[in-house]
C-alpha cells in the first residue's frame, strides 16, 4: 500500500529515515526534507522498508545522476545525490553513531578528506554470466548488469571491461574476476587473462612500495592512499607497535619508522607473505608479520610494553574477547581504522568509558564516493592520570 512520507535524514545503510504514526520506516532513493510517495519492501531487522516511487517535493541536492545503470546496478547507492551533501551526509552518520552507539558526546568534529568522486577505485571484482556479458550485480539481486565502462573506476580497469569480452572464450568459464590496477597502466587480476593482465602489481604510495596480487585485499580509493596512510604519523611513535588484521602490510609501512621494531597480525596467509615481501621491498627490517587470529592478541598481553595498537578490523568490529584483550593490553596509543561507524562506535565507546582511553582525533576518509560506506579513523590516548 502506497503512502507519502518526509525525509528526515540519511542513515547508515544508504536509506532516506521517515517517521510515520506506524513507526521509523527506511526508504530507498529518498533525500533529506523530500516529500516522496513510496512502497512498501518489507522488513529488515523489525524495521519497515520501502522505495520512493515518486518524488513529490525534490531536495535541491538531488541530482540525474551520471551512469546510466544507476539504481539499476548495485554498485552505487547515491549517485542521484550532489557529492558535497554526501560528505556532510556521512559526516553527520558517523557523528551520530559515536553519540548514540558508543555514548561519546563531546567528540569534537571530524577532519573530512576526499576527492574526485569518479575515477578513483583501483581494485574491482567483476561478474560474468553465462552469456559471458561483463558487469556487476543488480541491487539485490545476482542477476549481472552488464557494463561497457564503470565511471568510479580508474581508466586501467575500464580498459580491461573493454578488452573482457573477446578474451572470455577462449579461456575456462569463470563467474566472477577480481582485478586491480597498479603503477604504469599495469593490472593484476585473479584468475589471470593471457594478454590482459598479471598475477601481481606494483602500488607505489609517496616513498613506498606495494606488491599487490590480483585477490588481495588493498585501499580501494588510488587518490586518498597517501593521505589515509600518512594521517596517524604525528602522534604515534615509541619502541614498538602492533599491526591488528594488518593485512599485506599497509599502515605497517606507512608508519613502521617511527618505531623502533612492530609486529603484524594478520590471519589469511598469502596476506601474511605479502606483507613480510612488502616489509623486504622497503627496507623495513625491524617488522615481523605473523599468520594468527585476532584474538591471539590476548596472549601478548603483559609482555612486552606496547607504544601503539594499530587496528583495522572487517566490518563485524572488534569481538568482546579483542576489546578486552586490548584493555589488558594497555597501548599508550590506538589508531583505529574502520569501515563501519556503528561497529567503531561500539568499540570507542568501550575504549573510551571501560578502558581508560581518550579519544584525541577523528576523521572520515571518503574513500567510496557515490555509496554510503564510510571508512573512519581515530587515535586514542590511554589516561594516565585516570585509569581503570
Amino acid at each position: 500500500m502506497q503512502a507519502v512520507v518526509t525525509i528526515e535524514k540519511l542513515v547508515y545503510g544508504g536509506a532516506g529515515l521517515a517517521r510515520t504514526e506506524s513507526g521509523v520506516i527506511f526508504v530507498d532513493n529518498a533525500l533529506p526534507g523530500e516529500t516522496v510517495r513510496i512502497e512498501p519492501t518489507g522488513k529488515t531487522g523489525g524495521i519497515a522498508n520501502a522505495h520512493a516511487v515518486e518524488v513529490l517535493v525534490p531536495s535541491s541536492d538531488r541530482r540525474t545522476p551520471p551512469c546510466p545503470v544507476a539504481g539499476i546496478c548495485g554498485g552505487c547507492d547515491w549517485q542521484h545525490i550532489a557529492y558535497k551533501a554526501q560528505v556532510a551526509a556521512k559526516t553527520a552518520i558517523f557523528r551520530e553513531c559515536m553519540q548514540r552507539i558508543g555514548r561519546l558526546a563531546s567528540l569534537t568534529a571530524p577532519e573530512v578528506f576526499f576527492a574526485d568522486e569518479f575515477g578513483y577505485r583501483q581494485r574491482v571484482q567483476l561478474k560474468i554470466n553465462a552469456r559471458r556479458e561483463v558487469g556487476f550485480f543488480a541491487k539485490r539481486s545476482n542477476e549481472v548488469v552488464p557494463i561497457g565502462c564503470c565511471p568510479l573506476l580508474l581508466d586501467p580497469l575500464n580498459a580491461l571491461i573493454a578488452g573482457l569480452p573477446d578474451r572470455l572464450p577462449s579461456i575456462p568459464p569463470i563467474d566472477s574476476l577480481m582485478a586491480v590496477a597498479g603503477d604504469n597502466g599495469a593490472v593484476a587480476s585473479f584468475p589471470v587473462i593471457g594478454g590482459l593482465t598479471a598475477e601481481c602489481v606494483t602500488i607505489t604510495v609517496g616513498n613506498r612500495q606495494f606488491k599487490v596480487a590480483g585477490n588481495a585485499f588493498f585501499q580501494s580509493n588510488r587518490l586518498l592512499l597517501e593521505p589515509l596512510g600518512n594521517w596517524a604519523r604525528p602522534m604515534v611513535q615509541g619502541d614498538r607497535f602492533v599491526d591488528l588484521y594488518g593485512g599485506s602490510g599497509f599502515f605497517s609501512c606507512m608508519l613502521a619508522d617511527r618505531f623502533a621494531e612492530g609486529l603484524l597480525i594478520e590471519s589469511v596467509g598469502p596476506q601474511v607473505r605479502a606483507a613480510q615481501e612488502n616489509f623486504s621491498r622497503n627496507g623495513i627490517h625491524q617488522m615481523k608479520a605473523v599468520e594468527g587470529k585476532a584474538e591471539w592478541l590476548s596472549q601478548l598481553a603483559g609482555k612486552k610494553p606496547v607504544s601503539c595498537l594499530i587496528v583495522d578490523p572487517p566490518r563485524a568490529g572488534l569481538s568482546q574477547k579483542v576489546r578486552e584483550a586490548v584493555a589488558a593490553m594497555k597501548p599508550e596509543t590506538i589508531v583505529y581504522i574502520s569501515c563501519n561507524p556503528s561497529t567503531q562506535a561500539r568499540d570507542a565507546g568501550f575504549l573510551a568509558n571501560k578502558a581508560g582511553y581518550e579519544i584525541m582525533r577523528t576523521a572520515i576518509f571518503d574513500l567510496y564516493p557515490n555509496s554510503y560506506h564510510i571508512e573512519s579513523i581515530m587515535i586514542l590516548k590511554r589516561n594516565t592520570i585516570c585509569l581503570p
